[in-house]
């Protein structure tokens, strides 16, 4: 019978095959790494879509307030929240009027604004029609938005009800104590309004009732 004879490795042999032995392991490494950085990165979803650009109010707005640069901010949003109309660029809405009322973070879009002036958006029937007060108390509550009726103050009769204060005219007359406004009236009570503020009577003048 024959028998194998092992031949002792020399110090060289011995390193070499350390060495293949630690290379092995290595690459074994490496590989199991690769694979689980492949199946984990399969198993995370995808970052969401930001969604366009749109722009909203960052602070309350009133009916016929005046846009500015403070008014409005651009934010990202998922496009199933974007409402039809939407604008997209702030620079569009600078200098426009609002035709609603707007709360801070609201989306704003082409119906809420308008760049071609105060009635835009609102029932074309409806004409501007200047509102003159002479009580400081009662004008400094109305602002833009607030509905009311307008009474003559000589006898209290209705000249128009429900009708919308569209915005406030800045400063006062010469006198220093009429505040005027511009409302939103048909044009029958545009003429009743100015029928009766323009009457040369004592104690003829405008006054409102303030609708909720």
């Amino acid at each position: 019978m024959t028998r194998s004879i092992r031949v002792p490795l020399r110090g060289h042999d011995r390193r070499s095959v350390w060495r293949r032995g630690v290379l092995r392991r290595i690459l074994a490494a490496v590989l199991l790494a690769a694979a689980v950085y492949a199946v984990t990165t399969a198993l995370v979803p995808a970052p969401p879509d930001p969604g366009p650009v749109v722009v909203v109010a960052t602070s309350d707005l009133a009916v016929g307030d005046e846009i500015t640069a403070d008014s409005v901010r651009p934010v990202r949003m998922p496009v199933g929240l974007v409402p039809d109309g939407a604008l997209s660029d702030p620079a569009s809405a600078h200098g426009a009027l609002t035709t609603a009322p707007l709360r801070a973070g609201e989306v704003i879009t082409d119906l809420r604004v308008s760049p071609r002036g105060p009635l835009e958006g609102l029932d074309p029937d409806l004409v501007l029609a200047h509102l003159p007060l002479t009580e400081p108390d009662l004008s400094a509550i109305l602002g833009p938005g607030t509905r009311v009726d307008v009474l003559a103050t000589v006898d209290g009769a209705v000249l128009a009800t429900d009708i919308l204060v569209v915005q406030r005219v800045p400063g006062a007359d010469a006198t220093g104590v009429t505040q005027s406004f511009l409302v939103a009236v048909t044009p029958s009570q545009a003429a009743r309004l100015a029928a009766a503020a323009g009457a040369d009577l004592p104690g003829q003048g405008l006054t409102v009732v303030i609708r909720r």
